[in-house]
């Protein structure tokens, strides 16, 4: 497993040789990347709150991840 810091050295090395110009597109995309990832991260909690809202709405909030997968598993099963 590479680890960051391993990374990062090898990012260096790959900077020596790049102009100015280079190292600022790396820049820009690292900070794209860094926008994209926080962006998800914003959608996977907006999506996870709407999901609570609609449970509690609906009253099944108390149930855990295996109640669902059974009652899915037997919905299925009974439609066979």
């Amino acid at each position: 497993m590479v680890t960051k810091s391993r990374y990062a050295e090898r990012i260096m090395k790959e900077l020596e040789g790049l102009s100015e110009e280079g190292i600022a597109q790396i820049i820009q995309f690292i900070d794209f990347i860094k926008w994209r990832e926080a962006r998800k991260e914003r959608e996977i909690n907006e999506f996870d709150a709407w999901a609570l809202n609609l449970a509690k709405e609906k009253g099944f909030d108390h149930l855990t991840e295996e109640d669902v997968a059974r009652i899915v598993h037997e919905y299925r099963k009974a439609r066979l």
